[in-house]
């Protein structure tokens, strides 16, 4: 849905611990799925991969509805 170059940016990533943390840490448990970062931009959204890849044509269910989204956001999820 656009024509923009992969986004440069970390995202966070899951590593094995032996067990969970204590206190007062947040956190979620690490379910196998595909990260992918929507991007919504002026003309378009880019859906990629945490490696850069575009995968927007096997989401395109998911950058249709980031249509709705303001030009400037930048998601972070599992599918």
């Amino acid at each position: 849905m656009s024509k923009a170059t992969a986004l440069a940016l970390d995202v966070a990533l899951a590593r094995p611990v032996p067990q969970l943390p204590t206190g007062r840490w947040a956190y979620e448990i690490k379910v196998d799925g595909h990260r992918t970062v929507p991007w919504r931009t002026e003309d378009g959204v880019r859906l990629q991969s945490r490696t850069g890849r575009d995968v927007t044509a096997l989401w395109m269910d998911l950058a249709v509805a980031a249509m709705r989204l303001p030009p400037g956001v930048i998601l972070d999820g599992v599918m």
